[in-house]
């Protein structure tokens, strides 16, 4: 019943679904926000912004439970695992960063990427994450190890989108080179590449049966 929003400006916005009214406006953050998502339960609103920070709110008062720092450049993408316990935030920094919900320490700084991270994921299951990068590359990490598991090779620029298929065994991946990819998560296999897009494709998402994918483009489709 209720939505999030971030934008140009430093702060979040929470609004009403039925009503459209602006429930909550989330100060804090010294930068531009973004990216918003809310936790599992929906208790919890996590905002990244280029400050270089990522924040915790709660929804009914609108306050700010932690403020995450350890990045040291713009923080672009920011996801929930699917149990809410922890956090993974994507930054200009090169690293993805796993954050504990309830203490607001970092367990892992994950490292391996040459460039900007764009996207991350947590697998159904919670055990891998997926990393999107500037490098061309998508990364599987081991999220108890920290270790990265995968490195999946085969775009030709920027990769902006990651999503697993609901069951965790595939990855589709979304680039600058046009096109979709899905990826084998055992091998670590491009499977299908998916042509037809004319310019960048800077999303993807599975359908929730995982039959079908949905892709957007800067070519306008």
């Amino acid at each position: 019943d209720r939505i999030a929003s971030g934008g140009e400006g430093t702060t979040a916005r929470l609004w009403d679904v039925d009503t459209g009214e602006c429930v909550h406006i989330l100060q804090g953050h010294s930068g531009i926000t973004w990216s918003v998502v809310y936790s599992p339960k929906g208790d919890q609103i996590a905002s990244t912004s280029s400050d270089p920070t990522v924040r915790l709110w709660d929804v009914d008062t609108g306050e700010c439970v932690h403020t995450l720092r350890g990045h040291s450049d713009c923080v672009n993408s920011v996801m929930y695992s699917p149990k809410g316990d922890q956090i993974a935030s994507g930054s200009k920094d090169s690293t993805v960063r796993l954050w504990d919900v309830y203490t607001g320490e970092c367990i892992h700084a994950l490292q391996g990427h040459g460039s900007t991270v764009r996207s991350v994921v947590y697998s159904p299951k919670g055990d891998r994450i997926a990393s999107g990068s500037e490098d061309s590359t998508v990364r599987l990490w081991d999220v108890d190890s920290g270790e990265c598991v995968h490195i999946l090779q085969g775009h030709s620029g920027t990769v902006w989108s990651v999503v697993y298929s609901p069951e965790g065994d595939r990855i589709a991946s979304a680039s600058d080179g046009k096109t979709v990819r899905l990826w084998d998560v055992d091998t670590g296999e491009c499977v299908y590449t998916l042509e037809g897009h004319s310019y960048l494709v800077n999303s993807v998402l599975y359908s929730p049966k995982g039959d079908q994918i949905a892709s957007g483009s800067y070519d306008s489709t």
